[in-house]
């Protein structure tokens, strides 16, 4: 086993995925408004600090440890579907991408939302915030289900639980060398 995780990410990504759904699940009612709210404001501050931790850590929760790289990506989305999918011990190629599309687009999310609560300070244009933050929204919710699928399929294909490294910090060590792997 090796430890990948710090207790920051894993806290991070535990803490987001309930902000997340607190404020999907809050999204549609007056009643519970201010309960969305400070969802997705306790999500901005997670996602703003991810950003943070990614520049400046180290390991494996250091974004240099997983570049955005598009064509490593699909390069790994073609092994994997010709059954030659390598193992990392940190995020793979397609991870990554979707790491980076699920912080851009929640920021976008938590923006155009702060925006639209906040009767649509800086910009006057209601609906077009409106709309940005609906279709943000459901985007990352579709990101979140890649992100889940993905990490599924490499469990199987593996046979390396992700959800119980994503609780312990602790993943069960690659019998290759990452930097071969791209």
């Amino acid at each position: 086993m090796k430890y990948v995780w710090d207790p920051f990410v894993r806290i991070f990504h535990w803490s987001l995925v309930i902000a997340f759904a607190v404020a999907f699940y809050t999204h549609a009612s007056e009643w519970d408004r201010l309960i969305h709210v400070r969802a997705g404001y306790v999500a901005g501050f997670l996602l703003a600090s991810r950003v943070v931790w990614g520049l400046v850590s180290t390991g494996y929760a250091s974004f240099d440890s997983f570049p955005l790289n598009p064509i490593h990506a699909a390069k790994h989305l073609y092994r994997v579907m010709h059954g030659r999918a390598k193992h990392y011990i940190g995020h793979n190629p397609a991870g990554g991408l979707v790491i980076y599309a699920m912080l851009t687009i929640g920021l976008i999310a938590v923006g155009s939302g702060w925006l639209v609560y906040n009767d649509d300070w800086l910009i006057d244009e209601p609906e077009l915030l409106q709309a940005a933050h609906h279709y943000a929204t459901w985007g990352w919710l579709i990101l979140v289900g890649i992100h889940v699928s993905g990490v599924l399929f490499e469990s199987l294909v593996h046979k390396d639980n992700l959800i119980r490294a994503m609780f312990t910090g602790c993943k069960r060590v690659c019998k290759i060398d990452e930097r071969q792997a791209k």
